[in-house]
Parts: C-alpha cells; sequence; structure tokens
C-alpha cells in the first residue's frame, strides 16, 4: 500500500499500549491499522524499547514507525489507547500523548481498559480466566474474561477474594505477570489453577476497543488501580504540616 493511499483514505488507526512495560517483553508499543471495507487490516508495529516510558520516548516511536511505513500523521485518523489500571508512569505518559495527538490531528480517541486488551489473548481454553493488572502489596486489580470474550471489572482483592471468584465462576486460570502476588501464586497452587502469561499489545487494542465510544482528549483519563505513591507522599507530608502548626 502505498503513502497515498494512507493519505487519501484517512483511515489509519494508532494503536498505544504502555499501560504496564514490564509485564509482556515481547509485547509491542504502537501499532498501525488501515481499514479497508470494515475490515482491519496491520500495517506495521513497533516493540517497547528502552527509554519508551519517557516523556518523548513514545512520540519517537509513533513516529518512527509512521516513516517506516510511508504514513503522515495527518492520514491517521482514529487513535485507541490502552488506559490501564497500570503503571503510574506509564499511563500518564501513554495517555498525555494520546490526548495530545488526538487534539491536534482532530482524530477519533477511543480508551480501552487494560483487562479488555489482556483478554484478546487469552485462549477460550483458559476461560473462564482471572486477570491481574497493577499487582502491589499482595493486591492486584483483576477482571474475569468469559469464554465469550465478555470482560467483567472486579476491582482490588487479595487472594481470598480472588478464591471466591474461583468458585463463583468456575475460573480455570490465573493471566498475570511475573509481579502477581506470592499469596495468588500459592492460592493458585492449592487450587490447581494454571498461571498464564498476560499479553498487553498494542496489536490486540484495536479489536478489543469494539464497540467502545469515542472520548473526547480533556475528558480521557488513565484507570488507576490506587493513589498513586506521589499523591500518597504528598498528602502525608501535608496532613504532617498541618499537625505541626
Amino acid at each position: 500500500m502505498s503513502a497515498n493511499t494512507h493519505n487519501i483514505a484517512r483511515k489509519i488507526v494508532l494503536a498505544i499500549e504502555l499501560s504496564n512495560p514490564s509485564a509482556s517483553p515481547d509485547a509491542h508499543a504502537v501499532a498501525l491499522f488501515c481499514a479497508d471495507d470494515d475490515v482491519d487490516v496491520l500495517v506495521g508495529s513497533l516493540p517497547i524499547g528502552a527509554g519508551v516510558c519517557s516523556s518523548d520516548g513514545i512520540m519517537v516511536l509513533i513516529e518512527r514507525l509512521c516513516a517506516e511505513h510511508e504514513v503522515s500523521p495527518s492520514a491517521i485518523a482514529k487513535l485507541v489507547v490502552s488506559v490501564g489500571p497500570g503503571g503510574y508512569t506509564a499511563l500518564r505518559v501513554s495517555t498525555t500523548t494520546a490526548k495530545v495527538l488526538s487534539h491536534i490531528l482532530g482524530c477519533e480517541l477511543i480508551a480501552v481498559p487494560t483487562a479488555w486488551v489482556a483478554a484478546q489473548g487469552v485462549e477460550s481454553a483458559c476461560c473462564p480466566g482471572l486477570i491481574a493488572l497493577a499487582s502491589k502489596n499482595q493486591l492486584a486489580h483483576c477482571s474475569i474474561v468469559e469464554q465469550d470474550g465478555s470482560v467483567e471489572s472486579v476491582g482490588v482483592i487479595g487472594a481470598d477474594e480472588a478464591a471466591a471468584l474461583v468458585d463463583a465462576h468456575g475460573v480455570r486460570s490465573f493471566i498475570a505477570d511475573a509481579h502477581l502476588p506470592s499469596s495468588f501464586v500459592e492460592r493458585a497452587h492449592q487450587l490447581g489453577i494454571a498461571i498464564r502469561p498476560i499479553m498487553l499489545d498494542a496489536r490486540h487494542v484495536l479489536e478489543a476497543s469494539a464497540g467502545m465510544d469515542p472520548s473526547s482528549p480533556i475528558e480521557l483519563m488513565p484507570i488507576y488501580a490506587r493513589e498513586p505513591d506521589a499523591i500518597t507522599q504528598w498528602r502525608a507530608r501535608r496532613d504532617a504540616r498541618s499537625k505541626s502548626e
């Protein structure tokens, strides 16, 4: 497909997945698609590289991908971005980049919960599956993916609540990264539940966005599993100062 075709059609979709950079080492952070007669064709994608979580790293990656495939920024008609839960810095960088690009290019913007992206990489034989994201302090933000691909967000829970979901939903597997809390790992072993690696890839974000409504750049916000440490620390210092006055 030529550059002229890309520019005239304006059916190019840019996908960004940078919610949990360390979760899937082989995953790709950005991807370009071309919508042709309602069929989305992958044009190209690039993996998560060193420094991509910096303030300009993701933009460099996007520029490189567009240059490699002779896609002008003006040809991008839609932008889909994975919005978490995930790492605070990575989400801030990726969502801010998406908001700025959408505003400048005037393209449609769709926010995709990261659990929906993860669900695209889960085999039906592993479903119902428990998707665990943003693990910390023996807690994780969990969602259930059913065999039909539907996803239900549960929220931040511990291993005991996860075990209860195994009984309630017939969960067959935990889908998680290497940071899955040890309590979840132990409970999975006790219950005979398989732990499968999570796949968070930009090449899955567009499919995951099916049926989701567009967002305005101003309204789009990342989904944080918990309050960022920086805010928690700031509040603690503020409260300490107030008590000392």
